[in-house]
């Protein structure tokens, strides 16, 4: 027994620093944490930033929440091809959870915030889904009806973030209202033009290049917001798409379009939003579902509504009520499946978001 136990105890610590970083970056993503708690050597190693800029350079994972916390929801790693249940259970006041965006391994949600007949303004949370701590965001400043809602990275500090807040106030101006995570404080970054007479659909906007991105519930427009400069562009989405959704991919944002014919799902389509000499913005087709690809995704669900999300060099696609998750490799323009989910998880409602595996994080 005590020969097993020195094994066990040198079995990683005779091998060279550069092959321990490579076995360590394909573990699970909720070894990290305890494998930090082994020994002194290990917590260095996994807290080191040269160990922490493989892990940022990796795909990231691919998360599936679930809005009913009473559920498990799914965490899918590209690294190692495999997929473990993950608990949202630790959320305080978990009535049904409403996922809103990601950025490194924080979530962005909130709660419905319901008083009888009364409908006020649903609680901001972020949480970090890994180590089950959870931070509720005080009121906002200006914001009485909320639009949309989006979560980004302030800083190269991976705990410092950003919530920014599209909407409405008490005198019916369009604001942008942002919080900082370091002053613990929100602000008003900025308004937008009353006479764009913009709604924003709210599962669709996020951060990109310095700016947010967000789709309007009508015209088939895109609202690009300038963050340091406060200035909105209206980009308007290809004619060709019956109905379409955003993603980011890294730095480039995609539109993601569907085609139909007599109500059924026809095509999808990508497209990138090119910026051209820095003025004006156009789409740029990028490919199309292949129409073997595209039956089998047809076939996968009972009706044409599908999500998609970035994820590192991927964009990826679960249609409504489907165990089955295609992916599109922006690079290689090639498409692949990924393993199907159990079955309990087919009529499970689900928000799918990148979420980055960070070992030296320090959420607080």
């Amino acid at each position: 027994m005590g020969e097993l136990k020195m094994f066990r105890k040198t079995m990683l610590s005779d091998l060279p620093e550069h092959l321990t970083e490579r076995i360590m970056e394909f573990l699970p993503v909720e070894c990290f944490f305890g494998f930090r708690t082994v020994c002194h050597t290990w917590n260095t190693l996994l807290s080191s930033e040269h160990f922490n800029s493989i892990a940022r350079n990796n795909q990231p994972n691919l998360i599936f929440c679930s809005s009913n916390t009473q559920l498990p929801s799914l965490i899918y790693s590209f690294s190692s091809n495999t997929r473990r249940t993950i608990s949202f259970s630790f959320v305080a006041d978990n009535k049904g959870i409403n996922f809103r965006g990601s950025a490194s391994e924080l979530l962005l949600l909130d709660i419905p915030n319901r008083h009888w007949f009364c409908y006020s303004l649903p609680i901001l949370y972020v949480c970090n889904p890994l180590r089950k701590t959870c931070v509720r965001l005080p009121a906002m400043v200006c914001v009485s009806s909320i639009m949309a809602k989006a979560i980004l990275p302030a800083g190269d500090n991976t705990d410092d973030y950003d919530v920014m807040i599209v909407g409405r106030s008490s005198s019916d101006s369009v604001m942008v209202e942002v919080y900082n995570s370091m002053t613990k404080s929100w602000k008003v970054a900025g308004t937008i033009p009353d006479e764009l007479n913009l709604v924003i659909r709210n599962e669709n906007m996020f951060s990109c290049q310095g700016c947010l991105f967000c789709m309007t519930s009508s015209g088939g427009r895109v609202m690009v917001y300038n963050i340091e400069h406060g200035s909105t562009t209206i980009v308007a989405i290809p004619p060709v798409a019956d109905w379409a959704r955003l993603v980011c991919c890294k730095s480039r944002v995609f539109m993601v379009g569907a085609t139909e014919e007599n109500h059924n799902l026809k095509g999808i389509i990508m497209w990138e939003l090119v910026l051209k000499e820095g003025k004006d913005y156009f789409w740029q087709e990028m490919g199309r579902m292949p129409e073997s690809v595209c039956d089998g995704f047809k076939r996968s669900s009972r009706c044409n509504w599908f999500e998609c999300a970035g994820v590192g060099d991927t964009i990826c696609f679960r249609a409504h009520e489907s165990v089955e998750v295609v992916v599109y490799d922006i690079n290689t323009n090639s498409w692949n499946w990924l393993p199907q989910f159990p079955a309990d998880f087919r009529y499970v409602s689900m928000r799918c978001l990148p979420l980055q595996t960070m070992p030296n994080a320090n959420f607080s």
